[in-house]
């Protein structure tokens, strides 16, 4: 348990200097503000105790990579380099979370529509990336003479017996999800009010968060046992989102509600280390 606890914090650690990084290089706010980092470890703390989970810190801290590298391609339809390395990141969580493979056609869309990026070219690049870490895993389940168990990892993204299968859900995931889903909200409506403020750019990015978030939040519902690995993934995009409520609204109305969320993310907190977790249905 306290080697978990470890490794957990590495990966945390690492997952917050990405979006510190994110943030950065791709001028997020338009003021000097570590809000968006801040909302991150926030939220991932109050989703994350007191249960661990090793597969949603690997998923969370690879999602963070590609968004760091993709957009790097932005209105560069060469960019094939860069492509790979990016989707390299979604084929290295897929090593462990197989099912977000079902983010692919929303990520082409996203190189489509937001990065400018998509073209014949980066398209086969976005294949190769994801398939090389592939390339290894295969070497090592031939090398240990376990092809059956790497059958079994592709046979789980075609595995729909779970749909809407609820049985497991327990109040702390359904109390953690509602809270990041009304974050979501929050962030959503008023970015998409005060955008005009943003550089195109910055636009494009904030379109691609709340985009993931909404496939997210529909995702959870459609497999409701993987709502820890996405959980991590609307993080990802909802922390941007209410870093730029938080930041750039003013007002006594919004002075309360920035307030109350805060206590809002306490109690959660509190109750997810007092109170044991059981399951709903």
């Amino acid at each position: 348990m306290v080697s978990n606890i470890w490794v957990e914090f590495a990966f945390t650690a690492m997952s917050t200097l990405l979006m510190v990084e994110l943030n950065n290089r791709n001028a997020l706010m338009r003021t000097y503000s570590r809000m968006v980092s801040c909302s991150f470890l926030a939220l991932l703390t109050m989703t994350g105790l007191p249960q661990l989970s090793l597969k949603s810190s690997i998923v969370t801290m690879c999602f963070i990579a590609f968004y760091l590298i993709i957009w790097n391609c932005y209105q560069d339809k060469r960019s094939t380099g860069w492509t790979f390395y990016a989707f390299a990141c979604i084929g290295l969580a897929s090593m462990v979370f197989v099912q977000i493979g079902y983010f692919m056609p929303i990520l082409w869309i996203m190189m489509m529509v937001f990065t400018l990026s998509f073209s014949v070219k980066t398209f086969f690049a976005s294949l190769v990336g994801l398939i090389v870490p592939y390339w290894f895993a295969a070497g090592y389940f031939f090398y240990t003479d376990n092809i059956q168990g790497l059958a079994d990892h592709f046979c789980e993204f075609i595995n729909y017996s779970e749909l809407f299968d609820y049985s497991q859900v327990t109040d702390h995931q359904v109390l953690n999800l509602s809270f990041v889903t009304l974050l979501t909200i929050i962030g959503s409506i008023h970015f998409i009010r005060t955008s005009y403020g943003d550089k195109i750019r910055t636009r494009m990015i904030y379109e691609t968060f709340i985009m993931i978030s909404v496939a997210c939040i529909i995702f959870i519902v459609l497999q409701p046992r993987h709502i820890q690995e996405l959980g991590g993934i609307l993080i990802v995009n909802t922390a941007p989102l209410i870093a730029h409520f938080i930041t750039f609204t003013r007002g006594k109305f919004t002075n309360i509600s920035f307030i109350l969320l805060l206590i809002m993310l306490v109690l959660i907190m509190a109750y997810n280390i007092l109170v044991p977790e059981s399951i709903l249905l």
